[in-house]
């Protein structure tokens, strides 16, 4: 008769790594942290979905004033290349077309941040200058150096630029379940692994400030709906 395997814990393991992968887990300090880095996931997606909505939203306001059907008149070459995508998903065929509020919920974050930047919006639709990134991280500054010791603050619009850089990131990160927590090492200092560039300036965001970072631009968009989302 051929004896049953019995499930060890080393067999349970074994059969995790099957299931969730040893590359995935190996960024983990154990299995537990990788659900902790879930249920963390799960805890800040009310913050990042109001604030991606009330982008595409804003973006529509303003771009809506001179054409309400900007989304299907658009001659931005990288919005139409989203749009053939997005009627290949979901088969539409020419002379049909969804409505213009199906295109703005579909198309990617990614392209409502390129349509922010490329026409220019940034400062007419968030006001930033109050963010502080020493907040969110102590490696941060809040201005960049150019030439021999000479410095600036960034400017509204560059804080908008890093904002979006960084909500992106932190975005795309969560909803490929990667890890959350991690950081990167160097010269023996620990810096967030959430960063992003600009004029040579790195800025990121350590994952215990991600709730702070996500309170912050919510309460820039509407004070309101951050009070709702605590409230919930």
């Amino acid at each position: 008769m051929r004896l049953r395997k019995q499930n060890t814990p080393q067999n349970n393991q074994s059969n995790l790594q099957d299931l969730l992968s040893k590359e995935r887990l190996d960024s983990y300090e154990s299995i537990q942290q990788h659900f902790e880095n879930l249920k963390f996931i799960g805890d800040i997606t009310p913050k990042i979905a109001t604030i991606e909505v009330s982008l595409r939203n804003l973006l529509d306001r303003q771009l809506g004033g001179a054409d309400s059907n900007w989304i299907l008149n658009t001659s931005d070459e990288i919005l139409k290349e989203e749009l053939k995508r997005i009627n290949k998903r979901e088969k539409i065929v020419a002379p049909q077309t969804l409505s213009h509020h199906q295109y703005l919920s579909k198309v990617s974050l990614g392209i409502i941040i390129h349509l922010i930047k490329e026409n220019n919006l940034q400062n007419a639709l968030l006001n930033l200058d109050d963010i502080d990134f020493k907040k969110y991280s102590s490696s941060n500054r809040n201005h960049y150096f150019f030439g021999p010791n000479k410095s600036s603050d960034f400017l509204n619009i560059n804080k908008v630029d890093i904002v979006l850089s960084l909500l992106q990131n932190i975005r795309n990160r969560s909803y490929h379940w990667e890890n959350i927590f991690k950081t990167r090492n160097k010269n023996g200092k620990t810096y967030p692994r959430l960063t992003t560039k600009l004029n040579n300036t790195f800025i990121g965001v350590e994952s215990n400030k991600i709730h702070l970072f996500l309170d912050d631009l919510l309460n820039t968009i509407s004070k309101e709906l951050l009070d709702i989302i605590k409230r919930v």
